[in-house]
């Protein structure tokens, strides 16, 4: 790569890091940054690939795009670069460095079922969400109504996002296409809150 285009570069992973929050900035940059280099065909003599070979296994540096994720991001117009300003992957873990911030506890609860419906379709490639899974993110995070958890999920939009009906103890179900859009819609809305 020529140095103009290398500074081209990392202008533009620069300005990726800046959209994360500000405790995930230079951890961001590092491995966007990385990536960039290894992506670099290298010349290297034997001894330094034999000293490679014995370094622990290296950090994943991109978010992977498995079938689902694929077609979800050509259906919705979602981009790589929107994905890695809302989430961050590492050692097989999908990590949100945006999360949805809205003063709604019913809209976060959604919002975070269909971001769990995400990272689950980039760890295993289908896009479901877990009840419970949802319920203790959300009372993580501080969207968590006991009394109408599971009611929100039966009002006929929160209902049309979803295959099957989310129930307390329930098993996982998949999002539909209205859950789909939905949730490229968040991850836009996410993405460009980090601009």
């Amino acid at each position: 790569m020529k140095y103009r285009e290398l500074k081209e570069e990392i202008s533009a992973i620069a300005e990726v890091a800046n959209g994360v929050p500000e405790a995930f900035r230079e951890r961001c940059f590092a491995v966007l940054l990385q990536h960039l280099l290894d992506s670099e065909p290298k010349k290297s003599s034997p001894s330094k690939e034999k000293h490679e070979e014995g370094k622990e296994k290296r950090v994943e540096l991109s978010i992977p795009t498995p079938s689902q994720i694929k077609v979800f991001m050509q259906k919705t117009g979602v981009t790589t670069a929107d994905l890695a300003r809302v989430a961050m992957y590492e050692d097989g873990e999908v990590h949100f460095v945006q999360e949805p911030k809205t003063g709604k506890i019913a809209r976060g609860q959604i919002e975070w079922a269909l971001l769990i419906a995400l990272k689950n379709a980039i760890t295993s490639n289908t896009f479901s969400a877990d009840p419970e899974d949802v319920r203790s993110i959300c009372q993580e995070k501080g969207f968590y109504d006991a009394a109408n958890f599971i009611k929100n999920f039966k009002t006929p939009k929160n209902a049309a996002m979803f295959q099957g009906q989310m129930e307390a103890q329930g098993e996982s179900q998949k999002l539909t296409t209205d859950g789909q859009k939905e949730l490229g819609k968040l991850i836009k809305e996410l993405a460009s809150a980090s601009s």
